[in-house]
């Protein structure tokens, strides 16, 4: 139960977080919508596109190999984290003069270069923040990237919204962002350095061994986002900027939910299932369900509500006329949301039991793919076209995902969550088409409680879901003992826990030795030691004042 009440705690600090950067990041798409037209909206997002799409290896190949690895031998930190920065810095003066080369090659008018220039340095910093925070999630220590993007988020909708209203430049909107994400890179650092230390040593062996097993990864990250990105390139260069802000404004969207599987699986599952993939298959098999249960019951109505309430959403966002034609781009994206949502948890397996080389198969089909269909459907239907290209792909990488897992990791059980989820959905959208007319203050609500009393009707999380949560999040602070009996551990536990019992002792910190039956070292992040023992034949426990070793008759450490 303690992996469980971590999960669970690292997800509610995550979502209280998440909740409050969500916000920031629906204030600054208001102001740009109403204080940025449309052209200058798409210059904008056109810029950090091609930003992305070309500066790709410096962000990818690293960050998942740091949380996977650190994770499991958490005394590669310090030597990890120096390393990749030293990389990382390389790269990123090679790749941002390709970028203002390329841009300036490309003819773009002398705004746009500016902001490409901006953004290319907001590339580096976000980049150098992202290093850190892998560093925090592979110790499972979520609370500090989580105030960091608020930190970041807060201080970008703040400034934002003040300067747009005032008439400022969208150059200095773009400097804006780069503010933001500096202050979330200082916070970063200055946590990880005070928790891990500050040791640098630069060590060619370790960059070489980081570049040699990050090929798989960095190749994923080069395909994945040249896939993800080139749709908006290939509409600025076949259309025109108004028609590149009508689909990045449904795709500003897209991209802000996309923070549900960013936070469950990569923040918080991901190095959970990196620990589990080395020690118990069969847990792992039940974090993988439980995290895609909980992911479906969540992504399936919100790509259902994007669908059927479009037009109020977007009309209450961007208010501005000239944004109609972000209807469509939104109805076609919402699919690719929940295709997404299931490739993230796939993806996350394959990485976590080190098969990525697999993921980076499916990236190139997904490029082909992607390339191919976008240069049939943009000429036809421009920005409707590319949005319909990227939930097809994201289909196609939800097919190969399936079959490259191995079978008996194969998450059955959540498609019976799954249709449930879809039924109570479809109820939820005739409920919305009823009452299109109203406000959206009125239509978000009613189609949340509609959901919810659906869900519930139906029993859409497995009983045994809400039991192993409640058990969780309900603990006794000052219990000395925390004992868990084969029925309430089983759903946390996994199969193993039904043959013995296990116990969870909590002892002061010490300074006598330990005796050598119980586990060497000892963690050091815990305000008090937890030692998990099997106890086949339990005599008696005895709970100590002080320094006292419980008196079995039978100890086997687990």
């Amino acid at each position: 139960m303690n992996r469980l009440r971590r999960v669970v705690n690292n997800t509610i600090i995550s979502l209280v977080g998440q909740l409050v950067t969500w916000i920031s990041t629906l204030l600054l798409t208001i102001a740009y919508g109403r204080f940025l037209n449309v052209v200058d909206f798409g210059e904008l997002y056109f810029a950090i596109t091609f930003v992305a799409l070309i500066g790709f290896p410096i962000e990818f190949g690293f960050n998942q190999q740091i949380t996977r690895d650190v994770a499991q031998e958490p005394d590669k930190a310090l030597r990890y984290l120096s390393n990749t920065l030293f990389i990382k810095v390389l790269l990123w003066l090679v790749f941002y003069a390709l970028i203002l080369l390329a841009a300036w090659r490309l003819g773009y008018n002398p705004q746009v270069l500016t902001l490409v220039a901006i953004c290319g340095v907001t590339l580096l910093s976000g980049s150098i923040t992202n290093t850190f925070i892998s560093s925090h999630y592979a110790f499972e220590r979520v609370t500090y990237p989580v105030i960091g993007t608020i930190l970041e988020k807060g201080l970008g909708a703040l400034f934002g919204f003040i300067i747009l209203k005032q008439g400022a430049s969208v150059e200095l909107m773009a400097l804006v962002l780069l503010g933001g994400s500096l202050a979330n890179g200082m916070w970063q650092a200055i946590w990880f350095f005070r928790l891990v230390g500050t040791s640098f040593a630069i060590n060619w062996n370790i960059m070489r061994e980081l570049v040699r097993s990050s090929i798989p990864f960095l190749t994923y990250g080069v395909l994945g986002v040249i896939y993800y990105r080139l749709d908006t390139v290939l509409l600025s260069l076949m259309t025109n900027a108004a028609v590149v802000g009508w689909y990045g404004a449904g795709y500003r969207l897209f991209d802000t939910l996309v923070f549900l599987p960013s936070l469950v699986i990569s923040a918080i599952m991901y190095p959970v299932f990196s620990k589990l993939s080395v020690s118990s298959q069969a847990d792992l098999k039940v974090a993988i369900e439980k995290s895609l249960n909980f992911l479906l019951f969540c992504g399936l109505p919100i790509a259902t509500a994007l669908m059927a309430a479009a037009p109020n959403i977007i009309g209450f966002l961007y208010h501005r006329p000239d944004y109609i034609n972000t209807f469509p781009v939104l109805q076609a994206l919402a699919p690719g949301l929940v295709f997404l949502y299931i490739n993230a948890v796939l993806s996350a397996i394959l990485m976590s039991t080190k098969q990525e080389k697999k993921i980076t198969l499916m990236a190139g089909a997904a490029l082909v793919f992607n390339l191919m269909l976008n240069l049939i459907l943009i000429p036809r239907y421009q920005h409707v076209g590319a949005a319909v290209v990227t939930s097809l792909t994201e289909l196609l990488l939800v097919g190969m995902a399936l079959t490259f897992i191995p079978r008996h990791l194969m998450p059955i059980g959540s498609l019976l969550v799954g249709g449930k989820a879809l039924l109570a959905s479809l109820i939820m959208a005739l409920v919305i088409t009823m009452i299109h007319t109203l406000s959206i203050f009125i239509i978000l609500p009613v189609a949340m409680l509609i959901y919810f009393a659906a869900a519930i009707l139906l029993r859409t999380i497995p009983r045994n879901d809400l039991q192993a949560l409640y058990g969780a999040v309900r603990r006794k602070a000052n219990s000395p003992i925390a004992q868990a009996s084969v029925e309430q551990a089983g759903p946390a536990l996994g199969p193993q826990a039904r043959i013995e019992e296990v116990i969870t002792i909590r002892l002061p910190r010490v300074s006598l030795p330990i005796p050598e039956y119980l586990p060497q070292p000892l963690s050091q992040e815990d305000e008090e030691e937890q030692i998990t023992v099997k106890l086949p034949r339990l005599k008696k426990v005895i709970v100590p004042e002080k320094n006292v070793v419980p008196e079995v008759e039978q100890l086997e450490v687990g």
